[in-house]
């Protein structure tokens, strides 16, 4: 079965950019409630225990691999690790990250390649959101996981962005309405408010907690420009238009820079955990 449009356009974009999300959000703290962490995918990591030598933790849409290796750093403690990816030129860089620490995949989530109740933990960092089918998806993920297994997953979303991202949220509306054809529009819409999420988990799954993240990015104007750019929105811009867009933020967050000369850019995301029934 050939891939979807979306399917298409994102294995373009991972070809194209293989490694983007970890470069961006690896190193970037994310604060939920009272609770900071190193990064989202650090958040992720810890909700598996640290002594998890009789888990399977699947990493779904696993890309580069880099929440694998935060996993496989723990050593002798660390779970059985497996990784499932649609894109090979992510595959091909989560190889050479993990040498082996992982057995990956090929495949679709919605049709994963593991047995019934196979599971302990699923994780997935902004990428279900993105998935065709997503009803599938969970599904899938809940088949394959054990009594009272565990998905966490990140996803885009939140509270009004502010700043720098405000800056860039509204040059973008215009430079969209004036490309040539409609941008494509990735994922589920349920993935985008706190009740929809509520909603599309719960048909497969119990005790659905959804959490409000605030990722706290920030550097030079350019550094900044550099990230929002390879978001999946300016990603389709027609180069003319992406270029008027970064001249146009570049001078609207003048009034924004402190006294090192750099601008926040804080990111509004969500994690959504939820438990597989316990029969």
């Amino acid at each position: 079965m050939p891939p979807s449009e979306t399917e298409s356009y994102l294995l373009d974009y991972h070809r194209r950019l293989a490694g983007v999300t970890a470069r961006w959000f690896s190193r970037t703290p994310v604060t939920r409630g009272d609770h900071r962490f190193d990064s989202t995918y650090a958040l992720l990591a810890a909700e598996v225990p640290s002594d998890s030598r009789e888990h399977t933790v699947l990493d779904l849409a696993c890309g580069d691999g880099y929440l694998l290796e935060l996993l496989a750093q723990r050593g002798p403690l660390r779970p059985r690790l497996l990784g499932l990816d649609m894109s090979a030129d992510e595959l091909a860089h989560a190889q050479a990250r993990l040498h082996g620490a992982a057995s990956l995949h090929q495949g679709l989530a919605q049709s994963l390649p593991f047995e019934d109740g196979s599971l302990d933990v699923v994780l997935s960092h902004l990428a279900l959101m993105l998935m065709d089918d997503c009803e599938q998806v969970l599904s899938e993920v809940r088949r394959t996981l054990k009594p009272d297994g565990k998905l966490s997953c990140i996803v885009g979303g939140g509270f009004a962005p502010t700043g720098s991202l405000a800056v860039f949220r509204e040059l973008m509306k215009p430079a969209i309405e004036a490309q040539p054809r409609p941008l494509l529009s990735l994922g589920d819409k349920r993935f985008r408010s706190t009740e929809g999420l509520q909603q599309l988990f719960g048909l497969a799954f119990q005790q659905v907690d959804v959490f409000d993240l605030l990722v706290q990015d920030g550097g030079s104007p350019e550094y900044v420009w550099d990230s929002l750019a390879q978001t999946y929105d300016a990603d389709q811009l027609s180069p003319t238009s992406r270029e008027d867009v970064r001249k146009a933020f570049l001078s609207a967050v003048e009034p924004l820079r402190d006294s090192a000369g750099n601008i926040s850019c804080h990111w509004s995301m969500r994690q959504v955990t939820a438990h597989a029934p316990r029969r």
